[in-house]
Parts: C-alpha cells; sequence; structure tokens
C-alpha cells in the first residue's frame, strides 16, 4: 500500500483539452489511461503509466506503455476498470479528466462511480473545463471561494441526512435532503472564504461550476 499518499490520475474518452491536462497534472502522479484518454494524453505529452481498455476507439495502441487489454463484451466501462486497477495499485485519492461529455451514459456510470468510491473512504473527483465533481459520505469538506462560482449539492442513493451548509447564500442546518427533490440543492454561492458541507448519514454529490 505504497501509494496510499499518492493521487491517481485517470484520463477517459469524454471531452478534455491538453490545457486542462497540462494544468493539472504533474510528473508525481501515477497516470491510468482508459482507451482513447490515451490519445488526449500523447497530444498533452503526459507520461503515461498503464493504459487499459478494450481498444475500440483508441488511435493506436503504444509500444512503450503497459498495457492491459479488455474483452469487448464486459460488466464494467473502460474507467471503471482504471480504477479498479488503480485501487489494486493501493491509490486512495484519484481524479478523473475526459469522465464527462460526449455520451451521457458514460458521465453518469462515472458519477456513479465517484458516489460508490465515497462509500468506500476513497477521494474521487472528475474535473472538467467548467466543472469539479466530488462526493462524500458521512463526512465533510470545506471548498474555497472562487469569482463566478456556483455550488450545487444532491442527495445520491437515497436520503441523506444531517445536512449542512455554513459559509454559503442559502444555509441548511441538518437537513435532510432528499434525491427527488433536486431542487432544492441547486446553484448556491459561497459567502465566505470557504463553503463547507457536511452530511451525518448518506452520501452526497457536490458539483462546482465555474460560470
Amino acid at each position: 500500500m505504497g501509494n496510499i499518499n499518492k493521487r491517481c490520475i485517470i484520463i477517459g474518452g469524454g471531452d478534455c483539452t491538453v490545457d486542462i491536462l497540462k494544468s493539472n497534472i504533474t510528473s508525481d502522479y501515477f497516470v491510468i489511461c482508459a482507451d482513447s484518454g490515451f490519445d488526449i494524453a500523447e497530444e498533452a505529452v503526459i507520461r503515461v503509466d498503464l493504459l487499459i481498455g478494450d481498444f475500440d476507439s483508441i488511435k493506436h495502441i503504444p509500444a512503450n506503455v503497459n498495457t492491459i487489454k479488455l474483452p469487448v463484451e464486459k460488466d464494467v466501462t473502460d474507467c471503471l476498470a482504471a480504477f479498479n486497477e488503480g485501487v489494486k495499485l493501493g491509490f486512495k485519492s484519484f481524479v478523473i479528466f475526459g469522465g464527462t461529455g460526449g455520451r451521457f451514459e458514460h458521465t453518469f456510470a462515472n458519477i456513479s462511480l465517484m458516489a460508490n468510491a465515497s462509500k468506500s473512504g476513497i477521494s474521487l473527483e472528475i474535473i472538467d473545463d467548467k466543472h469539479i465533481f466530488r462526493s462524500i459520505t458521512n463526512s465533510s469538506i470545506k471548498i474555497a471561494k472562487k469569482d463566478n462560482q456556483q455550488i450545487s449539492v444532491f442527495a445520491y442513493g437515497g436520503n441523506a441526512s444531517g445536512v449542512t451548509l455554513e459559509g454559503f447564500h442559502y444555509s441548511l442546518d441538518d437537513y435532510t435532503l432528499d434525491p427527488f427533490n433536486g431542487a432544492l440543492g441547486t446553484s448556491n454561492d459561497i459567502i465566505d472564504d470557504y463553503g463547507e458541507i457536511s452530511v451525518k448519514n448518506g452520501t452526497i454529490i457536490i458539483i462546482e461550476t465555474q460560470l
């Protein structure tokens, strides 16, 4: 478990730019590419430690990268397979780039993966040009205030009880969020230096949007 304090980056085949990879990935991260995620990593000149997928969309398979080939017919997405390999290697902190956009079902599957990871005590964020997706289960998180930023909070997988929002324009105190009433948690603003979100029992999805 030597990788427990390091971060694992997963690059998927969704919407992703060279700039966002270069501005967020440093040489000390472990990078796994899921199928065609390798194409954008190669364009950004990002070192890739592992390539995994069924390779139905990648432009070419490199000869100098550790590779795991999956069958086309399988019960996991390429991003989930990449995450599972990272967990096997001992990582507890993940970020997915290229996990949104494109086919919506893949975006939804990645959000579900993120929520499930939080239930296991694993941190997984999904980042694109305008959003940071996070999830917490029975815990709390602080988010720094930024210009032109909005925060939305949704219950996932059932009611989330004991939800408290501090430092926000619209605060909550020990509230129960209903997953079938998503409008309540949409589009909030941080008014202090940090906004703190906590949940006592349940899982919540937090979406930070840059307007």
